[in-house]
């Protein structure tokens, strides 16, 4: 028994080394590429798709050597079994990327050597995925596999060209259109070295600043705890990368907040879920999908960024008034003054955090620099400034700037999976050209009509979407369903757009509501009242995709650019939300009763058409205006006497 527990702490003493050593050397190879070291250096240049062999082979051995067959984290060593695993693709993927030159171009001649490569890795990249984000999206990217091999069987227009194994499982890995395609190329390139830029933020005091600022902010306002956890949420939300993380990390400090100051659990877990996933849309990281979305869509980064911009802001307009109502109804205070830093000591104590996001802005606009050089540079600073001054006086180490790659390295496990099995998927579709079958069927179904196509796109994005994190949604989306709303005459920007908003909504949309569902578990409440409290938050993205579709002056292009259409977007949205918002929450400077939310929900509706169709826009417009000032003329009771519960407005 003592040999077994000294073999038992020995295994244990050497696991958590290395598992350390491959997470730091996947981030340390990553921002070395960005900075262009191995040209410096040695005058070498890489194709890209070497490296990202290298970087996944690094990241699916950090996968075996941390989960187990369930998917649960090692508490000590790997099993015998699944070392041999790691080592084996490890050593594959290197391999791989070393023969990358004479592979990709000659594949055909090496068949039995290339069909071993992808043997090994297709099995080993559906396995790690399995253990990092469960079974949702594998069975997705197995059908489309299943489909590779067995298309030529479906009945048309579904009938696809045949593959084999030996021809299809090479086809996956090596080429181009696949695995080491695009979304990988932005996973090793571009994410990584963001996820970098927040850990690094994070570690050096930088979230604490922003906690914070938020609560100097807004917590002296009534509802202030709800009002912090939409700033705090959507700021970590931007450069997280992923709905649920954000939740879970943020939201066990926000939802207890919010539950002490007066809310219902059910409208601070519900609060924490819209936000964070809301923090999906804000630029400029978005989550990692504006990278994606720049390369998918052949639209400048820049651009990307200033369309989310209006819908961003109208979606967190909507969230803090429906978050104030129900301050409203829950007669929730402000954060008491002892629990509030003054706003001017936070700034400055932690001013100086604010800097890497102007550096990252200027090299981004300004100097047209990419944005992993950029991101590169802004975490440099941050490194800089977490060693020199730090928030409130303390400062960081090098020790934690180590720290920092490993847990980079470690988060980077589930994203690279993700892509790299998106490749897959992205490698069936070019191989068997079941895109343009999909794109024939949904524009048949439509009957011509871009109203209908869009409403069955919404409902598509949503139910793909379900259980998968934020930028397996995106990809599959914009590789299945994009090119049906192009072929239609959406424009590409308003039609991406459009997919990434309704694959994200499915977040907190039922009944696989998983930013909902984990905010649930924090709150213990019942995980489907907080996916209908979180729709209600969150009317405005539902309706938001179908206006900046039909009226394209929202996401300000410069191809529709109109500055008077502009103004009546801003001004007819501004309307709908005061108007759909009181009719949501039962407030409108006073309580409503049901026949007055039914006018302004017939108001709003009539907004919403005249605004998106653009016919009889002034008498819907008028309309809106004289019910919404009818309910606010009203005579009600003062609202400090009226203390309704949350439970009659959900």
């Amino acid at each position: 028994m003592m040999t077994t527990l000294t073999e038992a702490n020995g295994a244990a003493r050497w696991a958590a080394p290395v598992r350390a050593l491959v997470a730091v050397l996947i981030t340390a190879l990553s921002l070395g590429w960005t900075a262009e070291l191995p040209r410096l250096l040695w005058g070498r240049v890489y194709l890209v798709q070497e490296f990202s062999l290298v970087i996944l082979g690094l990241c699916l051995a950090l996968i075996y050597l941390s989960r187990d067959l369930r998917g649960r984290d090692y508490p000590a060593a790997p099993s015998p079994f699944n070392i041999l695993i790691a080592v084996t693709v490890l050593g594959t993927c290197w391999y791989a990327a070393w023969r990358y030159k004479v592979l990709s171009a000659q594949m055909f001649y090496f068949p039995v050597e290339t069909f071993i490569i992808g043997a090994i890795i297709v099995p080993a990249v559906i396995d790690g995925l399995r253990r990092m984000v469960g079974w949702a999206l594998v069975l997705i990217v197995l059908a489309f596999i299943a489909y590779g091999l067995w298309g030529n069987l479906m009945p048309a227009p579904f009938t696809a060209r045949p593959w084999t194994v030996m021809d299809l499982a090479p086809h996956l890995v090596l080429d181009t259109t696949a695995m080491v395609g695009l979304p990988i190329t932005i996973g090793v390139t571009v994410v990584i070295p963001f996820i970098f830029f927040g850990v690094l933020l994070n570690r050096a005091g930088g979230g604490e600043f922003f906690s914070d600022l938020a609560v100097a902010a807004v917590g002296r306002f009534r509802g202030g705890s709800g009002k912090i956890a939409i700033v705090a949420s959507a700021l970590f939300g931007t450069i997280s990368g992923s709905a649920v993380s954000n939740v879970v990390s943020t939201g066990v400090i926000s939802i207890p907040l919010m539950k002490r100051s007066g809310f219902s659990g059910r409208v601070a877990a519900a609060t924490e879920s819209v936000a964070s996933t809301g923090g999906q849309f804000m630029p400029p990281v978005m989550g990692a999908a504006a990278f994606l979305m720049a390369e998918l869509s052949q639209t400048p980064y820049e651009t990307i960024v200033l369309a989310a911009v209006l819908p961003a802001l109208f979606f967190f307009f909507a969230v803090f008034m429906q978050s104030d109502a129900d301050a409203i109804h829950q007669n929730v205070a402000a954060v008491p003054r002892e629990e509030r830093k003054p706003f001017g000591a936070v700034i400055r104590q932690g001013g100086h955090f604010l800097l890497p996001f102007v550096l990252l802005i200027v090299l981004l606009f300004n100097f047209n620099q990419s944005p992993e050089l950029s991101a590169l540079a802004a975490a440099a600073l941050v490194a800089v400034l977490g060693l020199t001054r730090g928030y409130g006086g303390e400062r960081i180490g090098f020790a934690d700037i180590l720290e920092a790659f490993r847990k980079t390295g470690q988060a980077s496990m589930e994203i690279l999976a993700i892509v790299a099995a998106a490749g897959f998927v992205i490698g069936v579709l070019n191989a068997t050209g079941v895109v343009f079958a999909l794109t024939s069927i949904m524009v048949q179904v439509a009957g011509g009509d871009v109203v209908l196509l869009l409403a069955l796109t919404a409902v598509i994005s949503i139910v793909l979407g379900m259980g998968m994190p934020t930028v397996a949604v995106y990809v599959l989306l914009a590789s299945l369903v994009v090119p049906a709303l192009v072929s239609a005459g959406v424009p590409t920007l308003s039609a991406h757009m459009f997919v990434l908003y309704y694959g994200m909504m499915s977040m907190i949309t039922p009944p696989i509501a998983i930013a909902a569902y984990a905010a649930s578990s924090i709150a213990d409440e019942k995980p489907l009242a907080v996916s209908v409290t979180a729709m209600r938050y969150a009317w405005i993205a539902y309706l938001v995709p179908f206006i900046f579709v039909f009226r394209p002056e929202m996401l300000l292009s410069k191809t529709h650019f109109d500055g008077l259409g502009l103004t009546e977007v801003l001004l007819a949205t501004t309307l709908l939300i005061f108007i759909l918002n009181g009719a949501l929450a039962g407030y409108l400077r006073g309580p409503l009763r049901w026949p007055w939310r039914l006018a302004l929900g017939l108001a709003g509706l009539g907004v919403f058409l005249a605004l998106v169709s653009g016919s009889h826009a002034g008498p819907a417009y008028g309309v809106g205006l004289a019910v919404m000032a009818a309910c606010a003329g009203r005579r009600y009771r003062r609202r400090r006497g009226w203390n309704a519960r949350a439970g009659d407005h959900g």
